[in-house]
């Protein structure tokens, strides 16, 4: 398959080899996603939002790869003064390259992030931007839960959220929300065989390899999908919306 979108990938940790590798395996797009570990400044983010605006937008051009750019507080850098970033996004929104706001959520699940979130999907709600939900390796279901709550509370429409690294656990949970599930492959979460195996419950989907520097990541984990599913003689239809339509349109693209 040709036209592969990897809908989360966190490009500043990016070698240039995993751009070339991705092109050559036929990936033609990509988000990517704010993600700064430990930022205590807001000034931290801004740097991190504009190396992804023009470093990291440079390296994928050469590569053939189209980015496309989402920005926000992740829950795992919030910056002490993190009201300074709300404030600036609405600026961001209107830029050249940026779709959206991500990665943003809950990972703790503690009253801060709460509150950050909440900020940040009021902002997305009224501008009409897509979002990327976080969801943790622990306490799942209550974290979903939770998020989704604070999601309706905003009022933000659910086919614009995707809520990411979705799995068994929490696929009803986003499905009845009405969001967009996002397919992190990888090892230790939603597996090509898993997908397979569950290949319609996971059918709304927008495939991504996450790819950070904070765990064991492989920048090919959606076109090594795609072959994955065509070899085991997936449904075409299927593996084409989740390999690039269901992107396309979340983010407008």
């Amino acid at each position: 398959m040709k036209e592969i979108v990897d809908s989360h990938v966190h490009v500043s940790l990016l070698p240039f080899e995993g751009w070339e590798n991705m092109s050559l395996a036929g990936v033609r797009k990509v988000i990517g996603c704010s993600l700064f570990f430990g930022a205590k400044h807001a000034e931290t983010l801004f740097d991190h939002f504009h190396q992804m605006l023009t470093l990291s937008m440079s390296i994928a051009a050469k590569n053939g790869i189209k980015l496309y750019v989402t920005i926000g507080i992740h829950p795992m850098g919030i910056p002490d003064d993190w009201t300074r970033v709300i404030d600036a996004l609405p600026d961001y929104l209107k830029m050249s390259g940026i779709v959206g706001l991500g990665e943003i959520g809950l990972h703790e699940g503690n009253k801060r992030e709460q509150e950050v979130l909440y900020e940040q999907l009021k902002i997305a709600k009224e501008y009409g931007a897509a979002v990327i939900l976080h969801t943790p390796p622990e306490n799942r279901i209550e974290i979903t839960n939770k998020t989704i709550e604070i999601a309706a509370k905003v009022g933000i429409e659910p086919r614009k959220v995707i809520i990411d690294h979705a799995n068994l656990d929490i696929i009803d949970l986003i499905e009845d929300f009405g969001a967009v599930p996002g397919l992190t492959i990888r090892q230790d979460g939603l597996t090509p065989q898993v997908l397979l195996n569950h290949l319609e419950r996971f059918q709304r989907g927008v495939l991504n390899s996450d790819y950070s520097n904070l765990r064991p990541n492989d920048p090919l984990s959606v076109p090594k999908t795609v072959r994955y599913l065509e070899l085991n003689r997936a449904c075409p239809e299927i593996i084409e919306r989740i390999a690039r339509y269901n992107a396309e349109e979340v983010f407008g693209i």
